[in-house]
């Protein structure tokens, strides 16, 4: 009886295995994302706190353009900040990276910053070297010289986020040189108005809504180069292919209070 038992469970457990070893492995599927390990997750951007500072050996944002540390709702932290401070911003060991909270562009109205940025490779969370960072500013140069968006250099900012994960936010600045840029015109101006002359394709509407100011705005350095650059790109609808030639003037009044005004002098080519 006993030998009976035992040959019925060998039976039972050879039955078993048989079947285990006939049962095809869970299918997996292809089309499942594959995550790549380096991307670091918790750089994803906050919507409030996490502080930011200067990243090692990188520029702080221009003062004249605060609007990254704006976006990000977060202060920047001065580079000579307390060694306690430390743990909050650990250096890179070997091996490690910085990783990309996100891009930004700053400087001209007249561009779609989106746009520009969804051309570069890297993505949030990607680690992302000094290397990179060159070999993208060079393309936002290019990109912003066939958008007519005049400049005299390209900063490069960047804001770490306090953390392991040596999160860093990238800022370019577009820096522009008009008349506002010599000494006695820098400061702040409010815009009085503005002329054209030369302009026969486009109407003094169209070009008014093209440089984009309403009287009472603050003008000061750079407004004048944004404004050719609204104008031109303007023009580009007219004469596809070709640049148009814009000069813009500055006239400045004191009192009763500070005015800034434009006048547009336009070189249309020439109509066929």
């Amino acid at each position: 009886m006993r030998s009976s038992v035992l040959a019925v469970v060998f039976m039972a457990a050879a039955a078993l295995a048989t079947s285990a070893l006939a049962t095809p492995p869970p299918a997996t599927s292809s089309s499942a994302p594959s995550r790549r390990i380096d991307v670091a997750p918790s750089c994803a951007p906050l919507p409030d706190k996490g502080q930011v500072r200067p990243a090692s050996g990188a520029a702080a944002p221009n003062a004249a353009h605060p609007q990254g540390s704006a976006k990000d709702q977060r202060t920047a932290k001065d580079s000579d900040d307390d060694d306690n401070d430390d743990k909050d911003f650990p250096p890179l060991k070997p091996g490690q990276s910085l990783h990309l909270i996100a891009f930004s562009i700053e400087g001209s109205k007249h561009i779609d910053e989106n746009a520009l940025i969804a051309t570069l490779p890297e993505h949030v969370g990607d680690p992302i070297s000094e290397a990179q960072i060159k070999a993208n500013t060079e393309k936002i140069k290019k990109a912003l010289t066939a958008r007519h968006v005049h400049f005299a250099d390209i900063t490069i900012g960047m804001l770490q986020r306090e953390g392991p994960d040596h999160c860093v936010r990238v800022i370019w600045g577009i820096q522009h040189i008009d008349a506002f840029s010599q000494l006695p015109y820098q400061g702040y101006w409010k815009f009085g108005g503005q002329t054209f002359s030369g302009n026969k394709a486009l109407s003094n509407e169209q070009l008014e809504k093209a440089v984009d100011l309403k009287l009472g705005d603050l003008v000061r350095e750079g407004d004048i180069s944004d404004g050719i650059t609204g104008i031109q790109q303007a023009y580009d609808k007219i004469f596809p292919g070709q640049t148009v030639k814009v000069k813009g003037k500055l006239k400045l009044t004191l009192k009763p209070e500070r005015l800034a005004n434009f006048e547009w002098q336009i070189e249309e080519p020439p109509a066929k």
